[in-house]
């Protein structure tokens, strides 16, 4: 496996799959942050080229068992390093800090033990996820959507209460960019709106500037650990309209489990398991490779914290036909596992599921879906307040 760097050149569109037809005032639009389906065509694409750049039908069974992790969104160093960071996890509820107005704060969600006579419609012996102690603060106006990796291990480690300034949590990420194309009829000197030349596009720039400052802006780019053999840095396309971005290597290599994780997750046969990359499951939210009883360990379900449900599609170019469209398990949602197995098997089990990808369907799992991480969790169900 080698590490990728794919640096956008130009605003990236990643379709959100509306329609975009040829007719006046058509609009594409781009969801926040691109699926693993696409990088993983792109990476494929890119493999499959012949000598002649051009691509071959013949290797496309091939292509397809080309294993792609990710992507995980990085920051460009001048050094050549790499900065990491993750989405933020889905057990993690935001206030506003009342001592400082700039701050933020951050607590766990644990999951919980519903009061005798309540009943909810969560599958059997499936556990509400919320606060321990109710908390009457307000939310924040705004949130990072990407933790610093750093923060991301020591959410892993130990979730407690964080407080801090946005900035030093994480970044918004892709900024979004709006561009109107309009072209001109030479007949009419007007725009050729007969012709489709009048649309609107919403990509993605991931060179972000704060507040503006030029002297603060960095690049961002999306980092994918693959084992494609023909890869050759350079220039080439991904998403929509054939936006220009940047394939290049880097002796880097996706984050490491952090010291002292699995003897704890071991000790206590408890864990959470965090999405990185949203997944695909045949049940909808509940995994079934999870559950198999990979490494000779048996798993349980006790509690998830699930966002609401991204929706993707997209045209199949081998089979020439739209995909079915699919609802996938988002990126930050966290499960919180019971483990079954000998101590040997769980470590096992802890090492093969870090930064693997988890969803159902291997092909869904060769593609990128499902990248998942682990950490602690010690079992305990709290008393829901009320």
């Amino acid at each position: 496996m080698k590490t990728w760097v794919i640096q956008p050149r130009d605003p990236a569109v990643f379709r959100d799959g509306r329609p975009f037809d040829r007719v006046p005032g058509a609009r594409a639009l781009s969801v926040s942050f691109p699926f693993p389906s696409t990088v993983a065509g792109a990476i494929r694409t890119l493999d499959g080229l012949g000598p002649d750049g051009r691509f071959n039908p013949a290797e496309v069974p091939r292509l397809k068992k080309v294993k792609v992790f990710g992507p995980l969104l990085v920051r460009m160093r001048m050094d050549g390093d790499l900065d990491w960071y993750a989405p933020a996890p889905a057990d993690a509820r935001f206030f506003e800090c009342e001592s400082c107005s700039e701050k933020i704060v951050i607590r766990p969600s644990v999951p919980l033990e519903l009061p005798e006579g309540v009943t909810t419609n969560l599958p059997q012996g499936l556990a509400p996820v919320g606060l321990a102690e109710a908390d009457l603060r307000k939310p924040p106006k705004k949130v990072p959507r990407y933790w610093f990796w750093n923060l991301l291990e020591r959410w892993l480690l130990g979730p407690e209460e964080i407080e801090g300034l946005p900035e030093r949590i994480g970044i918004e990420g892709p900024v979004p960019e709006q561009r109107i194309h309009v072209g001109i009829s030479y007949s009419t000197r007007t725009a050729d709106r007969e012709a489709g030349a009048l649309f609107h596009t919403r990509g993605l720039r991931f060179s972000v500037a704060p507040e503006r400052h030029l002297a603060s802006a960095y690049d961002l780019a999306l980092a994918v650990a693959t084992d494609a053999p023909n890869l050759r840095p350079g220039l080439c396309t991904i998403g929509g309209e054939r936006r220009l971005s940047y394939f290049e290597p880097v002796e880097k290599e996706f984050p490491a489990i952090p010291e002292g994780l699995a003897d704890t997750v071991t000790r206590q046969s408890h864990c959470r398991l965090v999405l990185l990359t949203p997944a695909f499951f045949e049940k909808g939210w509940k995994p079934s490779w999870l559950l198999s009883g990979s490494f000779g360990v048996n798993v349980e379900i006790c509690a998830v914290a699930l966002p609401k449900p991204h929706v993707v599609s997209g045209w199949d170019l081998d089979a020439k036909r739209p995909k079915p469209t699919r609802r996938l398990v988002p990126a930050g949602t966290v499960y919180f596992l019971k483990l079954a197995g000998e101590p040997s098997d769980i470590r096992s089990w802890v090492s093969g599921i870090w930064l693997r990808n988890i969803s159902d369907c291997e092909q869904d799992r060769l593609d990128g879906f499902g990248l998942a991480v682990v950490g602690v969790w010690d079992g305990k169900v709290h008393r829901m307040e009320v």
